[in-house]
């Protein structure tokens, strides 16, 4: 988490960032940090400028998971890796990991 805040508090125009982190180079060019048990690599589809932001749009186009963190089906156990959230505007992180319901049972009595 320390690397990660600091990462949003610096501008990559005026500091390298790339040397924050140890991070290995995967055979698709994805650079994938080391300490990261869940990397997702995205492709840039679109950015939106807004005064002091720039907003990506991205797609998924791989991901790297630690194996300890996958479940039966090989796929990532959010029960187990509680992945941590940067909310705006209010600059907090978020734990995740508790869950509100299944998907589709809150649509019963909305019409």
């Amino acid at each position: 988490m320390p690397e990660a805040d600091y990462s949003g508090k610096v501008s990559g125009r005026n500091e390298d960032k790339s040397k924050l982190f140890e991070y290995e180079i995967e055979e698709t060019g994805t650079p994938v940090i080391k300490k990261s048990p869940l990397v997702m690599a995205c492709r840039i589809a679109d950015v939106y400028n807004t005064p002091n932001f720039e907003s990506f749009i991205c797609s998924m186009k791989s991901t790297y998971v630690e194996e300890e963190y996958l479940n039966e089906e090989g796929k990532v156990n959010y029960h187990i890796l509680k992945p941590v959230l940067f909310e705006f505007p209010a600059y907090e992180y978020l734990k995740t990991g508790e869950v509100i319901g299944k998907c589709l049972s809150f649509a019963k009595g909305a019409k």
